[in-house]
């Protein structure tokens, strides 16, 4: 009798023939790995690291809820969100991924959000950070007005995206409050921000080696052959493939092509907006146990990428032409 094959068959035998393919040349996989940690520590690290360890303080001494009264009323009227979701929103616009969805899921196992608010939140404040955008990305691009239109394009697209989300019924009402714990909290959040540092740094390194591995079995030639018959470069179609499992990779891939604005800040935004597998796979780490699922995740950033871009092309026409 045949035994039916299960998810575990399936993920043993993938994992057995990533090993395979690697210890085929290892030397491709470790190089392309230490060239994404290198990019890591220069572009990521400085740009996240801090601001992960002010915002664990902030949370710790119980600043969530002064920092949300400004933005509860509009944010409960417009999107139908907890009172809480304005400290989260405001920590995410100044930080980036993935601190909103580790916010979230900290709220959440407080028991001061409920697994329905917990997507809307999400939504919210699922964005990338100022410091990345304005100082790295367009560091890459080489120009300073690129990081400016992708940043405010991006920013844009969350609040208008997050409007074809928002729940049916109006939040709970609470009045929840983060008790203020001031015991050892520089070792308490150092500790925390390392680790979630860490896990950042090793999804990057994971993603580059699945990389390296698409292109070992000629999958990215492909992709970038079958683009080509469209007028598309391979340059420019394995930038946005490398792009869509993690964007630092794919920006920095795009920003050797040579590519005019109006092609170059839409693609860029794009790939930012969307953060590609790695940032799901960060952000889904803390966000799993809220019942939001990876299908609702994707279907979120992919249309706020598509928002975000078409901003992006109205704002390069009305400030770069």
């Amino acid at each position: 009798m045949v035994k039916k094959i299960s998810k575990k068959h399936i993920i043993t035998a993938f994992l057995i023939f990533t090993i395979v393919i690697a210890l085929a040349s290892p030397s491709d996989y470790i190089t392309g790995t230490l060239s994404a940690l290198i990019l890591y520590a220069k572009n990521v690290l400085p740009a996240l690291f801090p601001f992960i360890f002010f915002n664990k303080l902030l949370t710790m001494i119980g600043s969530a809820n002064d920092l949300s009264i400004m933005l509860k009323k509009p944010l409960s009227k417009i999107y139908r969100a907890p009172e809480i979701s304005g400290y989260v929103m405001i920590m995410s616009i100044f930080c980036g991924y993935p601190i909103g969805s580790k916010l979230t899921r900290d709220l959440y196992d407080a028991k001061a959000i409920t697994k329905e608010e917990c997507f809307i939140i999400s939504v919210l404040s699922n964005v990338c950070g100022p410091i990345f955008i304005i100082g790295t990305v367009s560091q890459m691009l080489g120009n300073n007005k690129y990081g400016y239109i992708i940043y405010f394009a991006h920013l844009l697209s969350a609040f208008i995206n997050s409007f074809f989300y928002r729940p049916k019924q109006n939040p709970q009402t609470n009045n929840f409050s983060i008790n203020n714990n001031y015991d050892d909290i520089l070792g308490k959040s150092m500790i925390d921000s390392i680790i979630s540092i860490a896990l950042v740094g090793g999804y990057i390194a994971i993603m580059s080696f699945f990389i390296t591995l698409l292109d070992k079995i000629y999958l990215t030639k492909l992709i970038t052959t079958l683009f080509g018959f469209i007028g598309i470069s391979d340059n420019v179609s394995r930038g946005v493939f490398y792009g869509l499992f993690e964007m630092t990779r794919g920006i920095s891939a795009i920003s050797s092509c040579n590519l005019q604005a109006i092609f170059c800040i839409p693609i860029s935004t794009f790939l930012v907006t969307f953060g590609g597998v790695c940032i799901a796979l960060q952000s889904l780490n803390y966000t799993n146990k809220c019942g939001i699922s990876a299908g609702k995740y994707l279907l979120s950033k992919l249309s706020q990428a598509v928002i975000a871009t078409l901003i992006s092309i109205i704002f390069v026409l009305l400030f770069l032409s």
